[in-house]
């Protein structure tokens, strides 16, 4: 059961992410680079600053751990959406991606009705911090690239790096749900 209350400002920070990733997503769209930036700029430092906001008012809740990593899934998934539109990111990094974020929300749905899911960790956070860099640079400085050879799979260092990062996020959410439902089970 989904306790807390769902209006709390640091929930509201968590939703405002997503209406700024649709505004970036706009200016991306129309290549203007400057308020693209600021765009996601600020739904970074929204997702930066809902959590610490939460702890210092007292207001965290399930609803903020809901909200939270929906709403960047939602942001992330729209701004690749654009990315891939203009060919700015792979194919095959944006199946990936989604595909992720598609298997864990279908495995809270299954898994976690009467449970809590387990929070993020370490790993999803740098995911979702290297991610958001690649993301930015992609569609602000997408000639600034690190080292880019074939074998990357037409991406570069950062690119690899925040894809290796979302697998092993992927893979420690997994290996934490399975544990803390075999715990669950035992008790």
């Amino acid at each position: 059961m989904i306790t807390g209350k769902f209006f709390t400002a640091a929930n509201m920070v968590s939703v405002l992410r997503i209406p700024l990733a649709l505004a970036a997503c706009y200016f991306l769209w129309h290549g203007n680079s400057p308020l693209t930036f600021l765009f996601v700029f600020l739904a970074i430092i929204s997702d930066a600053v809902d959590g610490k906001l939460a702890r210092a008012t007292g207001t965290v809740s399930d609803w903020g751990k809901i909200l939270d990593p929906l709403a960047d899934k939602i942001a992330f998934v729209v701004f690749a959406v654009t990315l891939l539109m203009m060919h700015s990111i792979p194919s095959w990094m944006f199946v990936i991606l989604v595909g992720r974020d598609l298997l864990i929300i279908a495995g809270g749905l299954l898994f976690y009705r009467h449970e809590k899911p387990p929070s993020s960790n370490i790993w999803g956070k740098l995911a979702t911090m290297f991610l958001s860099f690649y993301m930015l640079r992609q569609a602000v400085f997408p000639g600034f690239q690190l080292p880019r050879s074939d074998w990357f799979l037409s991406t570069d260092s950062l690119g690899m790096l925040s894809i290796i990062l979302v697998v092993l996020s992927f893979v420690t959410y997994v290996y934490t749900a399975v544990r803390q439902r075999g715990d669950s089970d035992e008790t």
